[in-house]
């Protein structure tokens, strides 16, 4: 099954569990063909009117309104919007006309509300925490290899990147929180990794992102190159605390799971994204790309935030290895990582 098809089955389940669980919660108005007038704006319009963004997906019949980091999502024929995903709200169904979705005037209204200025309240959403891991450490030196001359061990890659790394967005984002899972040669457990992520605390608008650094291995010696790795979107996982559950209700939280679950996969692609590319910037003429993975890597599944692992090369390529031993290599594989970050950051606070 194509990942096009998959994620649309997904967002149009999600819908789907969104109303079958809400109709008790309001009317289900049904709007017959002869009442959608002239009077009903364009999404597009509305956009224009709100001074926000606008994302319709004609496949899916999914979009977004978004400003100053709030979201609004809908569904063509569906009589819900959610707004900045935790809040349901009833109103007249969306709909497709000829060229474009139209909304109905309690539609407009309920955005209009939404968006209105709120008086000491901010709701812009912000990356407050970076969680930086290298990869293996201390008993585990992890993918090693072994030449005539010299002996490379991962963990020692991993470790010098994510140390120039960290000093570069501490120096960037002086007022964020910059942690790494170790910083020498220690072995935290896969579990002290990302329950450091876990359960770093952060307000209603802030976010975290976790970032693991690893070096490559293969049985054949010729295989080198650069890859970034994200969770499998069809890993099912609860990413919801139970908190929340009890403060949202365990009939809503369901769905709200599904919604994080969902925009954890879209900006651990992003940020995939955004590494890979300065990734092949820096370091392009000296190492193949090897692509965007999915994959169901423990810290990744494990991380309740947008997640990526990152294989920097091959420590068992004679060549690549020598690379790997070069700071001045390491430094360029830092850089890389660093500007892909500041990329998402940019991107995600947009």
């Amino acid at each position: 099954m194509s990942a096009i098809l998959v994620r649309f089955l997904r967002q149009r389940l999600f819908f789907l569990m969104l109303m079958l669980t809400l109709t008790l919660m309001s009317p289900h108005v049904i709007y017959a063909a002869d009442e959608k007038k002239a009077a009903d704006v364009s999404a597009t319009s509305l956009a224009t009117l709100l001074g926000a963004s606008l994302e319709y997906d004609p496949l899916t019949r999914i979009g977004t309104f978004t400003k100053n980091g709030q979201s609004a999502r809908f569904g063509a024929d569906i009589p819900y919007v959610l707004l900045d995903w935790n809040i349901v709200k009833s109103v007249p169904a969306p709909y497709e006309g000829q060229e474009t979705v139209l909304v109905k005037k309690e539609f407009a209204d309920t955005l209009k509300d939404f968006y209105a200025p709120k008086t000491n309240l901010s709701t812009k959403y912000s990356v407050k925490a970076i969680v930086i891991d290298p990869g293996h450490g201390g008993k585990d030196p992890g993918a090693i290899g072994e030449f005539e001359g010299f002996k490379l061990q991962e963990k020692d890659v991993n470790l010098a990147i994510a140390h120039r790394l960290t000093d570069l967005l501490r120096i960037r984002y002086p007022e964020r929180t910059i942690l790494l899972t170790r910083t020498g040669d220690t072995y935290p457990s896969l579990e002290d990794r990302v329950d450091m992520a876990n359960n770093i605390k952060l307000g209603a608008t802030d976010a975290v992102i976790y970032i693991s650094i690893h070096s490559n291995a293969s049985f054949n010696k010729n295989t080198r190159g650069y890859e970034v790795w994200y969770l499998n979107p069809n890993y099912r996982r609860t990413v919801v605390d139970e908190k929340t559950a009890e403060e949202k209700g365990h009939d809503i939280a369901p769905i709200i799971n599904t919604m994080l679950e969902e925009e954890f996969t879209t900006e651990s692609v992003i940020l995939a994204q955004k590494v890979y590319q300065r990734l092949g910037t820096m370091i392009g003429d000296k190492s193949p790309e090897r692509g965007i993975r999915a994959e169901e890597w423990f810290v990744v599944r494990n991380a309740k935030m947008p997640s990526i692992l990152i294989e920097v090369g091959f420590v068992t390529n004679k060549e690549e290895a020598q690379l790997l031993t070069q700071s001045p290599y390491l430094r360029r594989i830092a850089d890389a990582i660093y500007n892909g970050v500041c990329d998402f950051i940019e991107h995600f606070e947009q």
